[in-house]
């Protein structure tokens, strides 16, 4: 039963659009809660995109379509938005919220856009690549910190 469930978990995140690989130490699941815990070395690749946390949590609805990610721990990434920019980054909990594509980022979060030197530090990072949006919020002790390039050359616009 536990293989078919693993079989069907992995066919609806893979229908989703690219491969979904994931390896870890450990694997448990739990069909009636929809749940599904990696632990342990935790990699996730998906196409370009590549998550790598000391332990995810899977959740699912009751088609078994992944509704959440939760990776805790040392949590690196890298994603790549529909615009082509690709984002590094790490913190220490991250949420995935696949239906709207949508990452949320918390505690000593710092990201960079790759190919520049733009980056963005602070306690809370949103960001929904669906709508091309970002927010940040920093925590009592530390604002949020942006560093970016500021071209001074005049336009010719």
């Amino acid at each position: 039963m536990l293989r078919i469930f693993v079989f069907m978990l992995f066919l609806f995140i893979v229908s989703y659009a690219e491969e979904l690989k994931i390896s870890a130490d450990l694997f448990e699941s739990d069909e009636n809660k929809g749940v599904t815990l990696f632990k342990g070395h935790v990699v996730i690749l998906k196409g370009r995109d590549e998550l790598r946390a000391d332990s995810v949590e899977i959740f699912t609805d009751k088609k078994r379509k992944p509704t959440k990610f939760i990776a805790k721990g040392e949590v690196t990434f890298t994603i790549h938005a529909n615009n082509a920019e690709a984002y590094k980054g790490r913190a220490k909990k991250a949420v995935f919220l696949p239906l709207i594509k949508e990452y949320h980022f918390y505690n000593d979060v710092f990201l960079t856009q790759l190919g520049s030197d733009n980056t963005i530090q602070g306690d809370t990072i949103i960001v929904n690549l669906t709508k091309g949006t970002a927010t940040a919020q920093g925590d009592s002790d530390k604002p949020v910190t942006m560093t970016f390039q500021i071209n001074d050359e005049p336009s010719d616009d």
